[in-house]
Protein backbone atom coordinates (compact mmCIF):
# COMPACT_ATOMS: atom_id res chain seq x y z
CA UNK A 1 0.00 0.00 0.00
CA UNK A 2 2.75 2.55 0.85
CA UNK A 3 4.75 1.55 -1.89
CA UNK A 4 2.02 2.37 -4.48
CA UNK A 5 1.08 5.28 -2.33
CA UNK A 6 4.82 6.35 -3.02
CA UNK A 7 4.49 4.98 -7.15
CA UNK A 8 1.45 7.56 -7.24
CA UNK A 9 3.30 10.40 -5.89
CA UNK A 10 6.13 9.76 -8.03
CA UNK A 11 4.22 9.64 -11.11
CA UNK A 12 2.55 12.84 -10.41
CA UNK A 13 5.73 14.92 -9.71
CA UNK A 14 7.22 14.03 -12.40
CA UNK A 15 4.15 14.69 -15.02
CA UNK A 16 4.15 18.24 -13.26
CA UNK A 17 7.54 18.72 -14.20
CA UNK A 18 7.06 17.24 -17.50
CA UNK A 19 4.17 19.52 -18.39
CA UNK A 20 6.32 22.53 -17.12
CA UNK A 21 4.98 23.34 -13.70
CA UNK A 22 2.17 22.47 -11.28
CA UNK A 23 2.45 26.01 -9.43
CA UNK A 24 5.93 27.50 -7.56
CA UNK A 25 7.65 27.95 -10.99
CA UNK A 26 6.09 29.95 -12.91
CA UNK A 27 7.41 34.19 -13.51
CA UNK A 28 5.84 36.63 -15.44
CA UNK A 29 8.70 38.57 -16.76
CA UNK A 30 8.24 41.32 -18.63
CA UNK A 31 8.53 45.41 -18.73
CA UNK A 32 6.28 48.57 -18.42
CA UNK A 33 6.72 51.76 -20.83
CA UNK A 34 5.10 54.82 -21.83
CA UNK A 35 2.97 55.19 -24.73
CA UNK A 36 0.24 57.18 -26.70
CA UNK A 37 -2.24 54.04 -25.20
CA UNK A 38 -2.73 51.82 -22.72
CA UNK A 39 -2.19 47.77 -23.81
CA UNK A 40 -1.29 44.83 -22.28
CA UNK A 41 0.49 41.96 -24.46
CA UNK A 42 2.66 39.31 -24.17
CA UNK A 43 5.50 40.11 -27.04
CA UNK A 44 8.68 37.90 -28.36
CA UNK A 45 11.63 38.52 -25.66
CA UNK A 46 13.48 40.69 -28.75
CA UNK A 47 10.69 42.77 -29.17
CA UNK A 48 11.65 46.46 -29.88
CA UNK A 49 9.49 47.87 -27.79
CA UNK A 50 10.85 46.08 -24.51
CA UNK A 51 13.90 47.33 -25.90
CA UNK A 52 13.83 51.45 -26.37
CA UNK A 53 10.79 51.88 -24.57
CA UNK A 54 10.71 54.78 -21.66
CA UNK A 55 10.69 53.10 -18.97
CA UNK A 56 7.69 53.31 -16.02
CA UNK A 57 9.10 52.66 -12.90
CA UNK A 58 7.06 52.38 -9.80
CA UNK A 59 4.18 50.92 -11.74
CA UNK A 60 1.60 48.09 -9.81
CA UNK A 61 0.90 45.15 -11.43
CA UNK A 62 -1.78 43.06 -9.98
CA UNK A 63 -2.63 39.57 -11.61
CA UNK A 64 -6.33 37.83 -11.02
CA UNK A 65 -7.29 34.24 -11.70
CA UNK A 66 -10.39 33.01 -13.10
CA UNK A 67 -10.94 37.04 -14.72
CA UNK A 68 -14.75 37.52 -15.19
CA UNK A 69 -16.19 34.71 -13.19
CA UNK A 70 -17.64 34.86 -9.11
CA UNK A 71 -14.87 32.98 -8.18
CA UNK A 72 -11.82 35.77 -9.69
CA UNK A 73 -8.96 36.23 -6.95
CA UNK A 74 -5.65 38.29 -6.89
CA UNK A 75 -3.08 35.79 -7.05
CA UNK A 76 0.20 37.86 -7.36
CA UNK A 77 0.92 41.59 -7.23
CA UNK A 78 4.35 43.24 -8.53
CA UNK A 79 6.03 46.37 -9.26
CA UNK A 80 8.57 47.79 -11.88
CA UNK A 81 11.63 48.69 -11.38
CA UNK A 82 13.72 52.07 -12.28
CA UNK A 83 14.16 50.27 -16.10
CA UNK A 84 10.55 49.34 -16.07
CA UNK A 85 11.29 45.44 -15.46
CA UNK A 86 8.53 43.78 -13.96
CA UNK A 87 9.14 39.59 -12.56
CA UNK A 88 5.54 38.12 -10.84
CA UNK A 89 6.19 34.46 -9.50
CA UNK A 90 2.97 33.20 -9.88
CA UNK A 91 2.39 30.17 -7.05
CA UNK A 92 -0.44 28.37 -8.89
CA UNK A 93 -1.28 25.05 -9.83
CA UNK A 94 -1.74 24.91 -13.78
CA UNK A 95 -0.04 28.46 -14.47
CA UNK A 96 1.29 28.66 -17.82
CA UNK A 97 -0.19 25.38 -19.13
CA UNK A 98 -3.80 25.16 -18.46
CA UNK A 99 -5.75 27.16 -20.50
CA UNK A 100 -7.68 29.71 -18.50
CA UNK A 101 -8.35 33.65 -18.50
CA UNK A 102 -6.21 35.69 -16.09
CA UNK A 103 -6.34 39.57 -15.39
CA UNK A 104 -3.55 41.57 -15.69
CA UNK A 105 -3.81 45.43 -14.41
CA UNK A 106 -1.48 48.14 -14.40
CA UNK A 107 -1.41 51.56 -12.28
CA UNK A 108 0.88 54.40 -11.59
CA UNK A 109 0.23 58.00 -10.91
CA UNK A 110 0.42 60.17 -13.46
CA UNK A 111 -0.94 57.48 -15.77
CA UNK A 112 -4.07 56.13 -17.19
CA UNK A 113 -4.62 52.48 -15.26
CA UNK A 114 -5.03 49.15 -17.99
CA UNK A 115 -6.32 46.10 -17.77
CA UNK A 116 -6.65 43.09 -19.78
CA UNK A 117 -7.77 39.46 -20.19
CA UNK A 118 -5.17 36.98 -20.94
CA UNK A 119 -4.11 33.59 -21.59
CA UNK A 120 -0.89 33.33 -19.87
CA UNK A 121 2.14 31.60 -22.63
CA UNK A 122 3.64 28.73 -21.82
CA UNK A 123 7.13 28.74 -19.98
CA UNK A 124 8.88 27.35 -22.92
CA UNK A 125 7.25 30.25 -25.23
CA UNK A 126 9.79 32.65 -24.82
CA UNK A 127 7.23 35.60 -24.84
CA UNK A 128 7.30 38.28 -22.23
CA UNK A 129 4.76 40.51 -20.92
CA UNK A 130 4.51 44.25 -22.10
CA UNK A 131 2.69 47.00 -20.35
CA UNK A 132 2.03 50.35 -22.06
CA UNK A 133 0.80 53.20 -19.92
CA UNK A 134 -0.25 56.46 -21.46
CA UNK A 135 -0.22 59.40 -19.46
CA UNK A 136 -3.14 60.61 -17.66
CA UNK A 137 -4.91 61.28 -14.80
CA UNK A 138 -5.42 58.17 -12.54
CA UNK A 139 -6.61 56.30 -9.74
CA UNK A 140 -6.34 52.96 -8.86
CA UNK A 141 -8.96 50.76 -10.08
CA UNK A 142 -12.05 49.71 -8.27
CA UNK A 143 -12.58 45.86 -8.45
CA UNK A 144 -16.68 45.03 -8.78
CA UNK A 145 -17.66 42.44 -6.19
CA UNK A 146 -19.27 40.09 -8.29
CA UNK A 147 -21.05 38.03 -5.32
CA UNK A 148 -22.33 41.48 -4.39
CA UNK A 149 -23.66 42.53 -7.84
CA UNK A 150 -25.08 38.38 -8.13
CA UNK A 151 -27.36 39.75 -5.16
CA UNK A 152 -28.39 42.52 -6.03
CA UNK A 153 -29.88 41.13 -9.24
CA UNK A 154 -31.11 37.75 -7.41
Amino acid sequence: MIRRRLIASLSVSIACAGLGGCGGSYVLDGRVVEGDFGSVAFVAGDDEQLLVGKPVSGANISVYRDAGRLNQRLVATGRSDAAGRVSIPIDEFGTGWMEEQWMIEAFRSGYEPVQSTVVLPGKRQQRELLIVLAEGWAMPPQKEDLWEEYERYR
